[in-house]
């Protein structure tokens, strides 16, 4: 993925300057002295080049060098800005929303390089924008889908491919939401790829773990859909040459591996998706921001009232609306509404965008809500950088956590939201340490490849001794030596583990790698009650006509959440739903 990445995102962008892509009027008159300037920015993923050309009166190209910034979030802002740079001559432009650092890197970058060339950077900022809008497209449809994330994604492809007429609404301008964040791990019973790997397991055993092992809390309807399904989504996805990895990966409280990844990375599959979505010909509408229901005389919902990239209210009517926008994390108010006012100050680090605008306003039609009070807790977000750090390197890497004091607090292998997550948040330290060693590097070449890119990122921290890594965190030598000890020592069997671990693979040794981490939010596992249609439930216990959910804004399934369960869900539900839609044609 490390590899691709970088193929896609050093990207050279080469247009001719027509006077048809600017804007009416009397434009600036721009002057450069000519040739080829280069700038240093730091992103999201570290350090990268932005290098302008110039001739006497236009920017002529922009290339954007090798990095490490997130596939198909910030390689997005790489393909869009410089393209419209170029066509607008113009540095007046917004970051693209959920890129903002990566975005404000180029655009940065691209200053600089014009006032290199001793161009007038006061005339760039002030030629306005031309952006493309909807306006002359029609604006119904069969099924209107908000939101672009796995599960809107996967159930606009499965309805087209049904012959429904589709318009799906994205309000960022590109694809992917909290998707593109994941690890990409899926969770599924009884699949050819569990038993190509020597792996007995069955649909019906999925079923009966998840409901146990979730204290019978997840909806059993639901369970029992991702318990059936899972095999057919591999297929599906397999159709549109998204592939799995044939190793499946442990399950946290699961005796059984259950854990399937799609190679090379979610960031992959979603751009996959994306060039299957553009082959079949599906209606996209990017920067259009759903906030509210169209309702006809009889109070029944015909469409949804959305703003489009300029902040215009503009309309969209369809006889079936999917909500698929993702959860509610990006909203505080919310936060401390359900969860309560001590989780305010929480860290959010997942997509932009998920604040529950669309899941309040089903809640005004009287829609009922599941699982709002139940927080689900990350426990290895990056201070500083809100980037989630799998925790995969804890729980099939044997690393540890440590507070700021040098000592251990719970066992890592549990269940990340349970356990290490809570404890995090009881003890309420600033910031924690995660740490591992070289083993990490030869578990898998995909966690080998990530550890690299974390590095470069400059999240990760290397130090070749006990004694270097206590200076370096700040910690007293004495007791992250005894730690240390201790934990190597449960790991030989010598004593018992203080925390009761049990789930242990290699004593700690250097060279050590650390990372400085903390409470967050990525997911949350409440959200609109849905019955086996996904159809949005009333208090009174009625399908609301014509409403959906699929994915994070639905709830019920996501309780007592364990890796997986998000991208299985809303992958299951929107291909489920997409055929559901249009079975009768």
């Amino acid at each position: 993925m490390k590899n691709l990445a970088k193929s896609i995102c050093r990207v050279v962008f080469v247009l001719t300057v027509i006077s048809a892509c600017s804007t009416s009027g009397t434009r600036p008159k721009l002057n450069f002295n000519p040739g080829t300037y280069t700038a240093i920015e730091r992103g999201m993923g570290g350090s990268f080049d932005v290098t302008v050309t110039f001739s006497d009166h236009a920017i002529e190209s922009i290339v954007i060098g090798e990095n490490n910034e997130t596939y198909m979030v910030g390689s997005e802002a790489i393909r869009i800005l410089p393209e419209r740079i170029i066509q607008n001559q113009s540095l007046k432009l917004d970051v693209v929303s959920g890129a903002s650092i990566t975005s404000h890197a180029i655009l940065y970058g691209v200053r600089d390089c014009v006032a290199k060339a001793g161009g007038n950077l006061d005339a760039l900022l002030a030629v306005p924008v031309v952006m493309d809008t909807y306006d002359t497209l029609p604006h119904e449809a069969d099924i209107i889908i908000v939101g672009g994330g796995l599960s809107g994604i996967t159930a606009a492809i499965s309805a087209k491919q049904n012959g429904g007429n589709v318009i799906l609404l994205e309000q960022k301008e590109y694809l992917g939401g909290n998707t593109t964040m994941a690890v990409g791990t899926f969770i599924f019973g009884g699949t050819s790829i569990q038993r190509a790997a020597g792996i007995q397991d069955t649909p019906d055993a999925y079923y009966h773990w998840a409901l146990e092992n979730s204290h019978n809390q997840k909806d059993p309807v639901q369970v029992r859909m991702i318990a059936d399904y899972g095999q057919e989504l591999i297929d599906y996805y397999g159709s549109m040459d998204i592939k799995f990895n044939n190793t499946v990966f442990a399950t946290a409280g699961s005796p059984i591996n259950r854990g399937h990844r799609v190679t090379p990375s979610t960031g992959g599959a979603i751009s996959q998706l994306q060039a299957y979505m553009e082959k079949i010909g599906i209606d996209v509408r990017y920067a259009t921001k759903a906030e509210d229901f169209i309702l006809n005389s009889a109070g029944e919902i015909i469409g949804v009232k959305a703003v489009d990239y300029y902040k215009r209210p503009v309309e969209y009517y369809g006889k079936s609306i999917v909500l698929a926008t993702g959860g509610w994390g990006d909203n505080h108010e919310m936060i401390n509404k359900y969860w309560g006012k001590e989780y305010d100050p929480i860290v959010y680090g997942g997509a932009t965008g998920m604040d529950g605008v669309m899941l309040n306003a089903a809640l005004k039609l009287g829609a009922d809500l599941v699982d709002m009070n139940a927080p689900h807790l990350d426990a290895t977000l990056a201070v500083g950088r809100g980037i989630l750090v799998w925790t995969n390197f804890l729980t099939d890497c044997g690393g540890i956590v440590i507070r700021q004091n040098g000592q251990r607090f719970a066992d890592e292998q549990s269940i990340h939201g349970d356990i290490v997550a809570t404890a995090m948040h009881d003890i309420g330290d600033e910031y924690y340490y995660e740490i591992i060693d070289n083993n990490s590097f030869n578990f898998n070449a995909i966690l080998a490849d990530k550890l690299m890119d974390y590095i470069r990122m400059d999240l990760m921290s290397q130090y070749d001794s006990v004694a270097a890594m206590a200076n370096g965190l700040g910690v007293d030598e004495a007791v992250l030596t005894q730690t240390l000890n201790e934990y190597n020592g449960a790991v030989r069997g010598e004593v018992k583990d203080k925390y009761n671990r049990t789930g242990f693979f290699h004593e700690l040794a250097p060279p050590f790698y650390t990372v400085k981490v903390s409470n967050g939010v990525v997911c949350t596992t409440g959200g609109l009650k849905v019955n086996e249609k996904m159809q949005v439930i009333n208090t009174s216990g009625s399908a609301i006509p014509r409403l959906y959910a699929i994915g994070e804004i639905s709830g019920g399934y996501r309780i007592h959440y364990v890796g997986g369960d998000s991208l299985s869900h809303g992958g299951i539900s929107g291909m489920l739903l997409g055929k559901a839609l249009t079975a009768s044609r």
